[in-house]
């Protein structure tokens, strides 16, 4: 932890917030450099392009990449030559499966062998990947591609009239109001975006008066988040029956990271009548697929090719499989042929979406799906990333409730595995979740996974998803 978190939760609200907004301007920065406009202004003409259109484009940004890669990236060097690949041997879509495809596993071991030599790495932004279920992936970005990505974020959001700018709410599991805070407010104001935060941690029945009345006092154009966090907020308030003023509603929520479940969609439906709305993305900035206002995914080509491994008919013409990505706009640490972790369901390529997109549609993001722990204060926390952001010892790990007032953290170890991991596990846990929950720490050679191959990262068995 720095010596910035740790001054942070001893600071005045005033100073929270002033910390707040500077670390936001830091992050606008990188995200609306000075690339960020021309790219969303080319991803908004782009996106109608024509299905031959699209296939050369990706094409051309394949051969690009693979050169690139084997002129500047030691490990796709080795692994060409393992393979007696050459770069001419790719010539597009149709070529890519002649490359292996490349692990998390694989990262984590050749991390260094990974980044190009075209670009100096100090000068590289540094990102991880959320960690649920274990050690994160360490990664290097530079501006421009942090910007593309941004881009094709707000697309998205353009795509039902929120802009950069726009006044909204962000829900959050990062404990920007400290979790032992016990009177309002409840919420952070990021000025720079122009966004009020709020964490799971109070979103409590002790507190949900307190943040109802907040939300009522502004007018935000949309809400952005996790489902788990927004719902909850919906579920507490409809069973107190404390409503949403109808100026304060927002016009669109734009869920992330988990998929929006049947019950979170109802109650966000019937508490804010808003619309509700998400992409499929990751930290690792090789690929996406974002909704349209017809409900489908269409993967945002212009950014990485997405890849259904392992196909399966499952009738109607759709096909399941593992989603495999090839990052267009990764120069500066190329993913190609990425395993992400994940599996969808596709729409036949015949399929032409009445939105006028012609992308591929993926018609849903399976396996991401989880339970949540019950804490001793009656928040119900589904997210537990932030604790396991700066393992290393820990190849992957499953948080399990069998009992109220603890959980289980099961743990698939490596070598460097010391007890004082452990321990900074339950510090871990105390500030980023509940302090008052016991945790037991359970070492074990691996882990349960469910019938999709996928593992759940976290697990229940005294709740009922209520």
């Amino acid at each position: 932890m720095s010596i910035a978190e740790r001054i942070y939760p001893f600071l005045p609200i005033w100073a929270q917030n002033l910390a707040c907004s500077y670390y936001g301007s830091r992050e606008r920065r990188i995200r609306f450099s000075e690339s960020f406009d021309k790219r969303l202004a080319w991803l908004r003409e782009s996106e109608f392009w024509s299905a031959s259109e699209i296939l050369a484009y990706k094409d051309d940004q394949i051969k690009s990449i693979v050169k690139h890669a084997y002129d500047t990236v030691p490990y796709y060097r080795n692994l060409f030559g393992s393979r007696r690949l050459k770069p001419s041997d790719i010539k597009g879509v149709a070529d890519l499966d002649k490359i292996p495809i490349l692990t998390k596993d694989d990262i984590r071991a050749h991390s260094k062998d990974l980044v190009s030599s075209a670009y100096r790495r100090q000068k590289l932004v540094e990102r991880h990947t959320s960690g649920t279920t274990g050690t994160s992936l360490h990664l290097y970005a530079d501006r421009d591609e942090i910007a593309f990505q941004w881009a094709v974020w707000w697309r998205h959001r353009l795509r039902f009239d929120c802009a950069p700018g726009d006044l909204h709410v962000n829900f959050t599991g990062k404990p920007i109001v400290p979790i032992d805070q016990q009177k309002p407010p409840y919420w952070r104001y990021v000025k720079p975006q122009n966004q009020y935060v709020v964490n799971m941690h109070h979103i409590t029945p002790s507190k949900i008066r307190d943040v109802v009345s907040f939300l009522n006092s502004i007018i935000p154009k949309f809400y952005s988040g996790y489902p788990s966090i927004i719902s909850e907020v919906a579920r507490l308030a409809l069973e107190k029956k404390l409503a949403l003023d109808p100026r304060s509603r927002p016009k669109v929520i734009f869920a992330g990271a988990e998929a929006v479940q049947e019950l979170q969609g109802r109650l966000l439906e019937e508490w804010t009548g808003a619309i509700i709305t998400d992409e499929y993305g990751f930290t690792e900035g090789a690929g996406n697929a974002s909704r349209c206002k017809q409900n489908c995914y269409h993967e945002d080509f212009e950014f990485g090719h997405l890849e259904c491994s392992q196909p399966e008919d499952v009738g109607n013409n759709h096909t399941r499989g593992n989603i495999i990505t090839t990052g267009f706009s990764r120069k500066a640490m190329p993913l190609i042929r990425y395993r992400v972790g994940d599996s969808a369901t596709w729409e036949s390529p015949e399929f032409r979406c009445a939105c006028g997109r012609k992308s591929a549609v993926i018609l849903a993001i399976d396996g991401r799906s989880e339970d949540y722990v019950l804490t001793p204060e009656g928040r119900r926390i589904m997210r537990f990333d932030y604790i396991f952001k700066d393992t290393h010892s820990i190849r992957e790990a499953q948080v399990c409730q069998c009992a109220l007032g603890e959980i289980i953290i099961k743990v698939v170890i490596t070598p460097d595995y010391k007890k004082s991991d452990e321990e900074e596990l339950r510090r871990l846990v105390a500030r980023w979740i509940s302090p008052q929950l016991k945790v037991i720490i359970e070492p074990v050679k691996a882990l349960e996974r469910e019938a999709n191959g996928k593992l759940r990262a976290v697990r229940s068995t005294i709740n009922t998803r209520s």
